[in-house]
C-alpha cells in the first residue's frame, strides 16, 4: 500500500458498521462442567472444581498451551477483508474483545470458548495489507494450561476465516 493512500481503520469500520467491541461466548464456565462430571468421578462438585482449578494452575505453571496458526492469503483489497474480519468476529462466538490499527494492517482479539474438553482461550488475527497484491490473515489461538484442545483452536480460527471470505466476496 502506498503512503499517499490513507488506509482504513478498525474504529472508522466498526463506526460505519453500527458495531462495538463484544465479548463473546466464554462457553460452559467450569462450575457447569464439574457439576456435570462430579458424580461420575466419585467426587463432590467442590472437589472436582478444586481438582480442575489445580490441574489448570499446575499445567500453566508448567508452561504448557495449546497453540496453533493459520494463514490465508486473498485476492480481496485490504478494507473489504478487514471489514468482513471484523463484522465475523462481533458476530460470533469469538466475539471482538480488542481492535487496534497496525503499522501494516490491523490486529484482532477475540474469545476461544470454553468446553467439556479445553479451557477458554484467546483468539488472534493479524490484518496484513499488501497492496496490489491483497491481503493476508494470520489467525492464532491459545489455550494456557493445557497441552491438548483436540483440534478446537484450529476449527475456530479457520470458521472466522472461511465465514469472512465469504463476506469479503460480498462487499
Amino acid at each position: 500500500m502506498s503512503d499517499s493512500t490513507p488506509r482504513v481503520s478498525v474504529r472508522t469500520i466498526l463506526s460505519e458498521e453500527g458495531l462495538s467491541r463484544s465479548d463473546g461466548h466464554k462457553g460452559v464456565d467450569a462450575d457447569k462442567i464439574a457439576k456435570g462430571l462430579a458424580g461420575a468421578a466419585g467426587m463432590s462438585q467442590a472437589e472436582f472444581l478444586g481438582a480442575m482449578q489445580g490441574g489448570k494452575a499446575l499445567g500453566e505453571g508448567l508452561g504448557f498451551a495449546n497453540k496453533k496458526q493459520v494463514t490465508r492469503s486473498s485476492a480481496q483489497p485490504y478494507a473489504s477483508v478487514l471489514r468482513a474480519m471484523v463484522v465475523t468476529m462481533t458476530s460470533g462466538p469469538s466475539g471482538l474483545s480488542a481492535a487496534t490499527d497496525t503499522r501494516a494492517g490491523a490486529y484482532l482479539e477475540g474469545i476461544l470458548p470454553g468446553d467439556m474438553l479445553s479451557s477458554a482461550g484467546t483468539v488472534s488475527f493479524d490484518v496484513v495489507d499488501r497492496g496490489d497484491q491483497g491481503t493476508e490473515v494470520v489467525g492464532a489461538s491459545e489455550i494456557k494450561g493445557q497441552a491438548f484442545a483436540w483440534g478446537k483452536g484450529e476449527r475456530m480460527l479457520n470458521d472466522v476465516m472461511n465465514k469472512a471470505e465469504q463476506l469479503a466476496r460480498r462487499y
